[in-house]
């Protein structure tokens, strides 16, 4: 049997060990939040050893940014499909799909991202301090620009790219507000509805 061959199984189990690390700590955020998380927490809810844990990981703030950076990406992809679906749409229904895809991926991930809104508060490095919200929000700029390219022809490219830059940073601040933030009792269908208009009429030429 070749060194590869038999190189297999181990690389597998080392993608299970942390698979179920990251799954553990997962759990354990959305049950009790990020700032009480610890290595040894991990390591007595995975029921490994927490030499184990830091093998994979060197602290929690490395597990958290990899569920942190997981998120995103999903987001990111989500945000994909969604745009794929709007661009044949008119500019309201492109919104509300937008909105509502954004809203629910938030929703999906709220308890990874609000461990990335709280980062500093457990001593994560300075070069991850940026959360996971600069990388979506960064991945909604080519994505966002696709729909109001369309509905936007009168505009320059250097117009276009500033009513990009914005309404996709509103837009996604409306809709993490929504996710996570909505008062008690608030409407959330409704609150997806108006942050639609709000970005269709940005979006529509005057």
């Amino acid at each position: 049997m070749s060194a590869r061959a038999r190189s297999l199984p181990q690389q597998q189990r080392a993608r299970e060990m942390r698979r179920r690390i990251l799954d553990t700590a997962l759990r354990l955020i959305a049950g009790r939040g990020a700032a009480v998380l610890t290595t040894q927490a991990v390591a007595d809810a995975a029921h490994v050893s927490i030499g184990t844990v830091y093998r994979y990981f060197p602290d929690r703030a490395a597990i958290v940014a990899e569920l942190v950076d997981e998120a995103a990406r999903d987001i990111s992809f989500e945000l994909v499909r969604a745009v794929g679906k709007a661009l044949d749409l008119d500019v309201g229904a492109a919104a509300l799909v937008v909105v509502e895809t954004l809203t629910a991926a938030y929703e999906k991930h709220a308890p990874v991202v609000q461990a990335a809104l709280t980062a500093s508060s457990f001593d994560v490095p300075p070069h991850l301090n940026h959360t996971a919200m600069d990388e979506i929000e960064r991945s909604l700029l080519p994505l966002g620009s696709a729909i109001p390219g369309r509905a936007r022809p009168d505009l320059s490219p250097s117009e276009l790219r500033d009513l990009v830059f914005l309404t996709m940073g509103v837009t996604s601040s409306a809709c993490l507000r929504i996710a996570l933030q909505r008062p008690p009792g608030s409407d959330r269908d409704a609150m997806v509805a108006l942050t639609a208009r709000m970005l269709g009429a940005a979006l529509t030429p005057p």
